[in-house]
């Protein structure tokens, strides 16, 4: 009798899990259950739509929904849309993916509850996404004692109405494909209450969480997307196009209302179309039904211009945009009496934004590519231009760097997605003084070293450092450096893994590892003595063996990194103003070398005169070469961003979080500047006025922080007013300045 009862316990348990694993047609399952189509095939750009119902006893007063999908979804609860592009695209590690969690309780009521999704599957990889090779929506929602999951019993039907473009398609680095919405194939109100879905196949359950082919879940770090309303806009019509200016590049999702016969077709494109080498980027496509009809592409692009191209017989009676983007604002601001500055300076603000998304991107037309050379500049200019809102993207970006690790140890980007190859100088910077150690420096966030040291450590591992200094140059899977000519990778090599191990010393003291401390210290002083010795020659840095005009990218870096003592600046003054290889990937290091010797003037003339054509230009965003317009929204050209901020401004933390920062303001021959931004302690607000003899400042020093300024030692009459401590930092006065240390507060310094 008890072997009869405990097979039948073992009969039915095994009932139920098969039922949670294979999904009979419409069966309630225990636990929630990734679903797909039954009939799903692999291909690219597919589209369906699903619905799911559950009666609720009350209405909740928190709904607290796991949702996850391959690629992207939109979710309508009793007809009211609750998610507009939900799903970060795959990629936590080579295996996994993320969801999103969200309080549903908002659209939830008493009793039958209506849940529609529109399901977009990418269907191939990307250099941002990491395609599984299978459409799939999870939903797991705890509603007190009640669950409302996805399982067998949910209705799915392919939709018929999105379709591929069979030309034109977007380059091999985009997962997204372009998009063509047919009218005459849409389900009118399918994502309303009360629609009858009876007819639609019951959706097939794959298996429960952590199931193949998406596997575990990583909870998504960021915002969802901020969702700046529908605008409608006039606009121009000649011929057969429709003009519709934006007032800014932006992530946008297109809106039209036109009358039509069935049939019409009507192409969306952007100024962004048409890219180097030939590289189409996303576009939409219209397909009209009869009568007056309104449509908005769900599929976002970018650009300043919408041009509608529509065929005859068509009457566009409205058009309209929805600016989509990530969820942080602008809170820096600063002020300086430089019109092309400050030009430059909301543009690359500009610039910054539209590059982010899912990811940090190189730039949202081509690639949408996570390139970590571009991420180290956007993330030190989000510090300054960002609220801490854009904090969790990058470091979402740190660790998936880290997670995509491969099982040889080398790191390699962009991830997620398909481009497995090495690039070595990028890996270094990012590892290394201004890529990990810089985020731990803004924010304050140490324990991020007990994530990253690891890796780092077994990356750092792959390089040699000789006896003498030499570090063996690593090609990776692309030996890269810069774009243009004249650029002497090795000497940049050299320097950039100085700074690695620069970066990697002050983590393994944090880590407590004293040992690996002292290595670092020790290559790199072999590295300097190599370099200073072997490299350098009457006209600066060379790399033995390298032919060309010396470059300037690699010895701007050799002044960021210390290595070049202040013996040498007279050269490298001469060289770092007037020799000019660098793209604007570059540009950022070879103008800060400037900044740093004390030759701000210099800077502020190289940067204008580089950037000319691009502060005179009316696109709002910085492109991605100094004379081509090829890409016009490209990440690594904000440099002067965070230079503005950290020199002529003079902020920049000196301890991690903002624990102590400097106030050294250069302003550069002009008679003031204004700056506030908020750090990770809390406002941080200056103001600078010199008039003839004399010079006025005013610092906000937030609550648990304190402020260095420094005070020229010609200066007389000193001045220091405000409610805190200041005190004279005996060991820290050189040949120009004695230092200060002010506690929290407001602080009025003068002098003449």
């Amino acid at each position: 009798m008890n072997k009869t009862i405990t097979f039948l316990l073992l009969f039915l348990s095994g009932v139920t899990l098969m039922a949670q694993s294979t999904g009979d047609k419409g069966a309630k399952a225990q636990r929630a259950q990734w679903i797909t189509h039954p009939q799903f095939e692999e291909g690219e750009n597919q589209w369906f739509q699903l619905i799911g119902t559950h009666e609720l006893k009350k209405k909740p007063k928190k709904a607290i929904a796991k949702i996850a999908a391959d690629s992207k979804y939109w979710l309508w609860i009793n007809g009211e849309l609750a998610v507009f592009e939900g799903q970060l695209k795959r990629g936590p590690n080579s295996n996994d993916t993320y969801y999103d969690e969200i309080d549903l309780s908002k659209w939830l009521k008493k009793g039958k509850n209506t849940i529609a999704v529109q399901l977009w599957y990418y269907g191939r990889s990307g250099f941002s996404h990491n395609n599984s090779g299978k459409a799939g929506f999870f939903f797991d929602c705890q509603v007190g004692e009640e669950k409302i999951i996805t399982d067998a019993s949910w209705k799915i039907k392919r939709d018929k109405a999105y379709q591929r473009v069979e030309k034109d398609e977007p380059n091999y680095r985009l997962s997204e494909r372009q998009v063509k919405f047919v009218a005459t194939e849409a389900i009118e109100g399918w994502n309303k209450t009360g629609f009858d879905c009876s007819g639609w196949s019951c959706a097939e359950a794959v298996g429960v969480e952590g199931c193949a082919p998406w596997n575990y879940l990583h909870k998504r770090i960021i915002p969802f997307w901020k969702d700046h309303g529908k605008t409608v806009i006039k606009a121009s019509r000649v011929g057969n196009r429709v003009r519709m200016k934006l007032p800014y590049n932006m992530q946008f999702h297109f809106y039209l209302k036109v009358k039509a016969p069935a049939g019409k077709n009507i192409v969306v494109t952007t100024d962004n179309y048409y890219t180097i080498n030939g590289g189409k980027i996303i576009r939409g496509e219209y397909v009209t039904k009869e009568g007056v009809q309104e449509y908005e592409h769900l599929p976002w692009m970018s650009g300043h211009e919408v041009y509608f191209d529509v065929e005859d017989g068509v009457e566009v009676m409205e058009v309209g945009y929805r600016e989509t983007g990530y969820d942080s604002e602008f809170d820096g601001v600063l002020k300086y009496d430089d019109k092309d500055l400050m030009v430059l300076l909301e543009k690359a603000k500009r610039t910054l934004y539209v590059t982010m998304r899912d990811n940090y991107m190189d730039c949202p037309d081509r690639e949408r590519a996570q390139w970590w050379g571009d991420l180290v500049l956007e993330m030190e200019e989000s510090f300054y231009a960002m609220d801490a809102d854009a904090l969790p993207l990058a470091r979402k970006a740190i660790y998936e760097l880290v997670d995509w690790q491969n099982d040889k140890g080398v790191l390699h980007s962009p991830i997620p997605g398909n481009y497995p190859k090495e690039l070595p100088q990028q890996m270094l910077a990012s590892v290394g003084w201004f890529g990990f150690r810089h985020f731990v420096q803004y924010t304050g966030d140490l324990e991020l070293y007990k994530k990253v040291y690891p890796h780092v450590k077994r990356y750092l591992s792959l390089w040699t450092v000789g006896e003498d200094g030499t570090v063996p140059f690593k090609k990776g899977g692309w030996n890269w450096s810069d774009w243009g000519k004249q650029i002497d990778k090795n000497l940049l090599e050299q320097v950039w893994y100085y700074l690695a191990l620069k970066g990697y010393a002050e983590m393994a003291e944090y880590m407590n590892e004293p040992a690996v401390h002292k290595d670092a210290l020790d290559k790199m002083m072999r590295i300097k003595k190599r370099l200073n010795t072997v490299f350098w020659t009457k006209e600066g840095y060379r790399s033995p063996g390298y032919k060309d005009e010396i470059d300037d990218r690699g010895n701007g870096l050799a002044v960021v990194a210390g290595i070049a003592d202040k013996s040498k600046y007279p050269v490298l003054k001469d060289l770092l103003f007037n020799i000019r290889h660098a793209s604007p990937y570059m540009e950022k290091y070879v103008d800060e070398a400037l900044f740093m010797m004390g030759e701000s003037e210099l800077a502020l003339r190289r940067i204008k005169e580089r950037y000319k054509m691009m502060i005179d230009d009316e696109t709002t965003t910085l492109w991605e070469i100094f004379a081509k317009k090829n890409s016009l929204n490209h990440a690594w050209s904000g440099g002067p961003l965070s230079l503005m901020y950290k020199y002529i401004a003079g902020i920049q933390p000196t301890k991690p979080g903002f624990e102590e920062f400097a106030v050294f303001p250069d302003v550069a021959g002009k008679d003031n500047v204004e700056c506030s931004f908020s750090s990770v302690k809390g406002n941080i607000n200056m103001t600078y006025e010199k008039e003839e003899s004399s010079v006025k400042f005013t610092i906000e020093v937030p609550k648990g922080a304190a402020a260095i300024i420094r005070i020229p030692l010609s200066s007389e009459h000193l001045r220091l007013k405000g409610k805190g401590k200041a005190d004279l930092l005996a060991d820290r006065t050189d040949l120009s300045y004695k230092y200060y240390r002010l506690s929290s507060g407001n602080w009025l310094i003068s002098h003449n």
